[in-house]
């Protein structure tokens, strides 16, 4: 797991540098390494476009005009999506990128260049490289790019063993820490929102042991658009790509508590029903990233009461995803038996971050609080209003253990 250090102080105060709260994390038995983002790109500052042209010799490139609030210089630059007005990141020449890439002036087409505008790829923090990494507005033209924006994707990578289902989460990782430091840890906050109960849907479930709790409740009103640039970026500097704001916050949530949830399109569920079963031998399915299969007896799959419409802990189906005209979703926060779920990845070949979660062991404990914590963010972020009670479905309770320390 990649775990974004500014992210994690917002559960728990870290005063170590990068490498050495990753040898703190190691010597607690959570092997953990420095991720390749640097801690600092000298000469790397943050500049303003102040104004393109077309290259006379060059059909894709443009001559462009990037200021650091006190001098002009002039930048080649290839990417079709830059233009005046923004803030970007400017290499200029001497600066050392990684992979001790040294910018130098050239002379691209017969115009000089003093610089380079930066991908994200350029800089370390992901691999997109399709076009420059357009910043906040609110920075400051002229300061150093690691101090004023960078410093968001400084990270540690933690190999999370089987035995430690709660390391692959903020809030697992922060307990850690506060634990050794003999520090506070805050809590994620969700608040049970009151809700009139105008849509319902029946949830029943084939066998307990393959599926012990299953809570869903109904959020109308939705609109899909772009997360806010907070979320992107620490989905970001934990490896996650941002799709659209619904989307997003289930992602967020899975990291943040480490419980994987899911969001359906309820107008895509036929008969407003949410069955739980094994597949049919050679049953079709279509899985959100658009690949086919003819699932097995040991896949286990949530159903809209007779079609299946996800892989039950790994992966939602293409029928019932979020689109753009989404107004109303069903939010899932389930418990899988993590054999079930192990078994089930293992004979079609498929490995999520949700499946990760649940095959090691998920807290179903912590349904109920992420539930709530995606109603919370959906009403803030995607003007969604629940229109259900929160159904849950917990015949059989699972006790939770207390250890007693000397």
């Amino acid at each position: 797991m990649i775990v974004a250090l500014d992210w994690l102080r917002t559960f728990v105060n870290i005063e170590e540098s990068v490498e050495e709260l990753a040898e703190l994390l190691s010597n607690l038995g959570l092997e953990a390494e420095v991720s390749e983002i640097p801690n600092n790109i000298p000469g790397v500052i943050i500049g303003k476009v102040e104004g393109t042209e077309n290259h006379p010799n060059a059909d894709k490139l443009q001559i462009c005009k990037i200021s650091d609030g006190k001098n002009i210089y002039q930048v080649i630059c290839g990417a079709p999506n830059i233009k005046a007005g923004q803030k970007i990141a400017l290499a200029t020449v001497g600066s050392k990128l990684p992979g001790n890439f040294i910018i130098k002036k050239a002379s691209i087409r017969g115009v000089d260049s003093y610089g380079m505008v930066c991908s994200e790829s350029e800089l370390g923090l992901s691999e997109e490289h399709e076009g420059i990494l357009v910043l906040p507005e609110e920075l400051k033209v002229g300061e150093d790019f690691v101090s004023a924006y960078g410093y968001k994707f400084i990270s540690i990578e933690i190999d999370v063993t089987p035995n430690r289902p709660d390391a692959f989460s903020y809030i697992g990782i922060a307990r850690d820490i506060a634990c050794f430091k003999n520090t506070k840890l805050k809590q994620v906050k969700a608040d049970k929102n009151e809700s009139a109960d105008i849509k319902s849907v029946k949830i029943s479930m084939e066998s307990l042991d393959d599926c012990p709790r299953y809570i869903a409740g109904i959020v109308d009103n939705i609109e899909i658009k772009d997360s806010p640039n907070w979320m992107i970026e620490r989905l970001k500097a934990s490896g996650v790509r941002s799709i659209n704001n619904v989307v997003d916050i289930s992602n967020y949530v899975m990291l943040e508590m480490g419980h994987p949830t899911h969001i359906f399109d309820y107008e895509s569920l036929e008969n407003k029903e949410i069955r739980i079963r094994r597949a049919f031998l050679n049953e079709p399915f279509k899985t959100l990233d658009g690949l086919s299969y003819k699932l097995k007896t040991e896949n286990l799959i949530i159903t809209d009461g007779q079609c299946p419409i996800a892989l039950a802990g790994i992966m939602g189906g293409a029928n019932s995803s979020v689109k753009k005209e989404t107004t109303t979703v069903l939010v899932e926060s389930a418990y899988f038996n993590p054999v079930t779920i192990r078994k089930s990845s293992k004979v079609l070949g498929i490995s999520t971050d949700a499946s990760k979660r649940f095959e090691r062991g998920a807290d179903p404990n912590i349904c109920e609080k992420s539930f709530w914590r995606i109603i919370n963010l959906l009403n803030e972020f995607a003007s969604g209003t629940l229109v259900s009670k929160m159904i849950d479905e917990y015949p059989k309770k699972i006790k939770q253990k207390d250890v007693f320390l000397r």
